[in-house]
């Protein structure tokens, strides 16, 4: 079966879509799209029905460039008061050959959650942390299935979050007759598609500068274990510009992000861009001058994450994942690692068909969610046999889904 994916990020400036087939362990692109949105402030549906309304049309317009209707989609759900509960829980192995399938893992799993979520609370996903097989402390391991046992016991991290943040999103997805067959947090995304080996055995921070919020969240040993949200971000940036040189806040938007640079020393001093102000006066420019302002906003928001994340954990962080459409800013590493010094991993997407930042999210949650089903020996793809040939016709068999077709039928262990 070729497995082929699709993810949304909601966000508080556009929505962005991305649909991937994940193939010999790698993620390939096929279409993504960027729409801007007016419907949500700060991670929050704040319109419903402007929201169903963009929801449409984003998937209008992706749907024209990929050739066929998206109907399933893995969708990003606002981190608000998310609560993170330790549980465990155990299966009893009745195959007859007493080996543990990824369904045993399932089950163990859904033990371990049993009447433990509040009415008003919603899951968003549970995390294994380690296997125990037979009661025996000596017997953990991270991936069991195919090992021999009678009992298998499960420990792992629950996370759930008001049920009200998400109902807005999941409506306003589903009334435009798309499924959604999961829902994540963007950070789960932002720390698989950027991870080195290493950060799986040590402590992560994962910052995301998004328009109107900054969201942080930390990880251990490769397992979500607490999160906030800093209420600030670009729209910060660029009132600062706005209020400087005396411009519309378009005018500020356009100038961060074709002229300004994050890093003031790689600014030119000679450089000049003119414009109009509010006043109707001719403005001129500088561009270490602007630079200046971006990059001490940036700093400012970069040492107050800092310091929400020495909150959210007791353990020393090691690594600092930095993500956003911001981070593609030219000088934004250098400015980061001033204030982390060398913690600071600020990375580049680089997956052919997008590699820009703002999209790691989208991408990163399509490759937890593939992770997931591969951990558990699934097999499962968000297109069915007929969509598969017809996306096959439509790109006139030139990408690399139409070249290596083949499916296996139903939704079963590989």
């Amino acid at each position: 079966m070729r497995k082929i994916y699709s993810s949304i990020d909601i966000g508080s400036s556009s929505i962005k879509i991305v649909v991937a087939e994940y193939f010999e362990h790698k993620i390939n692109i096929l279409a993504s799209n960027l729409y801007p949105t007016t419907s949500v402030k700060k991670g929050v549906v704040v319109d419903e029905k402007l929201f169903t309304s963009e929801i449409k049309e984003a998937f209008r317009n992706i749907n024209s460039s990929l050739g066929l209707r998206i109907n399933k989609v893995i969708t990003n759900v606002p981190i608000y008061d998310a609560k993170y509960t330790l549980v465990d829980g155990y299966t009893t192995i009745t195959n007859e050959d007493n080996i543990i399938t990824g369904n045993d893992m399932v089950n163990a799993l859904q033990a371990s959650i049993y009447n433990k979520i509040d009415k008003s609370e919603e899951l968003v996903t549970i995390v294994p942390i380690k296997y125990e097989i037979n009661d025996d402390s000596k017997l953990v391991i991270k991936h069991p299935r195919g090992l021999n046992a009678e009992k298998l016991k499960v420990y792992a991290m629950m996370i759930t979050v008001p049920r009200k943040n998400i109902v807005s999103i999941v409506s306003g997805i589903e009334k435009n007759n798309i499924e959604v067959v999961d829902i994540l947090f963007g950070a789960l995304g932002d720390y698989n598609i950027f991870k080195d080996k290493e950060f799986d055995d040590d402590s992560v921070g994962v910052i995301n500068i998004g328009c109107d919020k900054i969201e942080l969240s930390t990880f251990n040993n490769g397992v979500i274990t607490n999160s906030t949200i800093l209420q600030d971000g670009v729209r910060n940036i660029d009132s600062d510009i706005s209020y400087v040189y005396n411009i519309k806040i378009g005018q500020a938007r356009k100038i961060r992000e074709i002229f300004a640079l994050a890093d003031k020393e790689y600014a030119n001093k000679n450089e000049i861009y003119e414009l109009t102000n509010k006043s109707n006066m001719k403005t001129k420019i500088n561009q270490y001058e602007v630079s200046e302002i971006v990059q001490n906003r940036i700093k400012e928001m970069l040492e107050n994450a800092k310091k929400e994340l020495n909150h959210l954990t007791k353990k020393e962080i090691r690594y600092i994942i930095i993500t956003g459409g911001i981070s593609n800013m030219p000088g934004f590493e250098d400015t980061a690692r001033d204030i982390f010094k060398n913690d600071a991993v600020v990375k580049k997407l680089d997956i052919i068909g997008i590699r820009d930042n703002s999209y790691s999210s989208a991408i990163g949650m399509i490759d937890f969610f593939v992770n997931k089903l591969k951990i558990r020996g699934k097999a499962y793809s968000m297109f069915d046999e007929d969509k598969e040939v017809e996306l096959i016709d439509t790109r006139n068999n030139n990408s690399i889904f139409g070249r290596f077709f083949s499916y296996l039928s139903g939704n079963k262990e590989d």
